[in-house]
Order: C-alpha cells, then sequence, then structure tokens
C-alpha cells in the first residue's frame, strides 16, 4: 500500500510539472517557450467588444488547408465577404450566408489563390446558389502576366477571373486605390493598388482594404500580402491610415509583411486564417519542425501588445 501511494504521488507530481510547460487558452493546450510566447487567447467579453453591433464571422477551413474566407454582419444585417476560401469551403460559406440571409452587399477578394477566390468561383458555377451580390470589389490584371510569373496557378486566376464575368452587369467593380465604398455605416477603404512584383507575386498582389465602422473601431484586411509589397505599403501609405485595432494576419500568419508594419498598425486583436498544423509549425513531426514562420509572428505580436488572438484551428470564430 506504501509503495502504491508512492507511485500516485510521483504521478501526480509529474502531471503536475508537465502541465506548468504548456499554457492553456480558449480551450486549447499548446506549448509555449520564452522565445516563442504563446498570446493569450479567450472568449470576447462585455468589457472587449469593438464593432458596435455588428460581427466579423472567420470562418474555418473544410479541410486541413490554409484558407481565408470571412462573414461580415452588420449592425443592421447586412453582409460584407472577405475572399471565401478554397472550392471546398463553398458550402460553409453558402451556409453561414444564409444564416443570416441570401444579399450580400460587398464581396471583396485580396487576390486570386485558390484558397481565398477558390469558394467564390465554385459558387459561380453553382448558379450562385441563390445568393444576391450586390458588389464584388478586385483587381486582377491580364492573363499574361500571371502565366509568367506564377505559371502553376494562372489556371485559377482563370477560373476566378471567368467567375466573376458571370455576375450580373454592373456588379463587379475594379478597385483603386483611396477609393471608400459604404455598406450601412461601414466605410470600405482601398489603401493599394496591387504591387506588381515579380517573386512571390500574387501574394505580393494582395489589396489591402480598411473596414471603419461608425463606432471608431478599425478593421484592416492585408490579404496574402508579403514582405516585398509589405514594405511598398509600408512606404506609400502614411503611419495614421494603417492604424487598426483588429488585424487579419498577413499569409495567414506566416511569412507575410514584416514586424514593422505590425508595429504601425498596433492591432489590439489579430485574426489568424492558420489550421493548427501551421499554428504550432508543425512540419508533420510535432510542434515547432516546420519551416513556416508562424511562431516567429507570434512573438512579434506579443512584443507589440496584441491583447487577443482568434485562429481558425479552434473553429469558426466570432468577433463583436
Amino acid at each position: 500500500m506504501k509503495l502504491l501511494k508512492k507511485i500516485l504521488m510521483a504521478s501526480l507530481c509529474s502531471l503536475m510539472i508537465a502541465s506548468t510547460s504548456i499554457t492553456a487558452y480558449a480551450g486549447v493546450v499548446g506549448k509555449s517557450s520564452s522565445r516563442y510566447p504563446k498570446v493569450v487567447e479567450g472568449a470576447t467579453t462585455a468589457a472587449d467588444t469593438y464593432l458596435n453591433g455588428a460581427e466579423i464571422h472567420m470562418l474555418s477551413s473544410s479541410t486541413r488547408s490554409q484558407m481565408m474566407s470571412f462573414v461580415i454582419k452588420t449592425k443592421n444585417g447586412k453582409l460584407i465577404v472577405v475572399d471565401g476560401g478554397l472550392p471546398e469551403d463553398a458550402p460553409h460559406l453558402v451556409e453561414t450566408i444564409k444564416s443570416f440571409g441570401t444579399e450580400v452587399s460587398a464581396w471583396i477578394l485580396s487576390h486570386p489563390h485558390s484558397d481565398h477566390g477558390g469558394a467564390f468561383a465554385k459558387i459561380a458555377e453553382n448558379g450562385f446558389e441563390g445568393l444576391q451580390i450586390d458588389a464584388f470589389y478586385y483587381n486582377i490584371r491580364e492573363q499574361a502576366w500571371y502565366d509568367k510569373f506564377e505559371s502553376h496557378r494562372a489556371g485559377m486566376v482563370n477560373t476566378i477571373r471567368n467567375a466573376i464575368a458571370k455576375l450580373p452587369a454592373g456588379v463587379s467593380h475594379m478597385t483603386s486605390k483611396g477609393e471608400v465604398y459604404y455598406v450601412d455605416g461601414i466605410a470600405i477603404h482601398v489603401l493599394n493598388n496591387p504591387y506588381w512584383i515579380e517573386s512571390n507575386s500574387i501574394n505580393n498582389s494582395s489589396v489591402v482594404f480598411r473596414l471603419d465602422f461608425d463606432n471608431g473601431t478599425r478593421v484592416l484586411f492585408l490579404g496574402d500580402m508579403g514582405p516585398q509589397a509589405g514594405e511598398s505599403l509600408k512606404a506609400e501609405v502614411p503611419a495614421s491610415e494603417l492604424k487598426a485595432d483588429i488585424v487579419q494576419m498577413a499569409h495567414h500568419g506566416q511569412y507575410g509583411v514584416n514586424k514593422d508594419v505590425y508595429e504601425l498598425i498596433a492591432p489590439k486583436v489579430a485574426m489568424w486564417n492558420a489550421p493548427g498544423w501551421l499554428w504550432d509549425n508543425d512540419g508533420g513531426s510535432g510542434y515547432n519542425t516546420g519551416n513556416y514562420k508562424t511562431l516567429e509572428v507570434r512573438a512579434w505580436m506579443d512584443e507589440i501588445g496584441t491583447k487577443t488572438n482568434y485562429v481558425i484551428k479552434d473553429g469558426d470564430q466570432t468577433i463583436k
């Protein structure tokens, strides 16, 4: 009996020691280290509401892949969609939209990659599935450029281009820097024209949109903008225009814009379109065994003072 008690006590102590090396948050347990601290996550409390009755719904992936899909419901029930995800994500996106209605006041496409515009292309292929899209905002250049600089993804660009062409006349609009669109008290600012950079070309062509809510809250969408385009953005857009309360992390939080861009944004909240393997830099052999920069970027956000992270590895996320 004494031996059994000793074994039980030793097991309990080992468990207690192990528990000190992990950090729990939002129902998820993960490792942390001095180099890569885990920024606190948690449900929004009444004191932490930002959107004055509106809601941002960040949808999780229907596959293991990274993707980006947002449905924004204004305080009066109007809908704004940002990107939409992969073709496989289309059913969940349509289901989410229809849970609020069938009219989309504005659909924004950051850039024509399949994990951003593929769901829209699938919905268009299916005759728009009963959805009414009032305005579609995008910026895509002539096909030859994509054929030359990112030929392995040029086919999807053309698919998305053809899907946009299926919209009713007058719905699609090629964006231009400085334009502002309005939906129910939300001002949608276009902060840049695409940067036509030959490396990481389509990601770097992401258009940055800032949504200003009627209570002063700003939400910045960076798409998949990479370091090169991030430097151009920083150089040509005043810091005051980049400042935002909530930011969508560029390129799913890894190999996006550099830390100095996030320092200018200085967000309280970060939205990560990152599945679990990407969030933990899991290259297949567990935590921090991959070549992704997510852990480094997480450390940046902690140093900058970001208060809360929402991550799609935990399922659909709602920011209020």
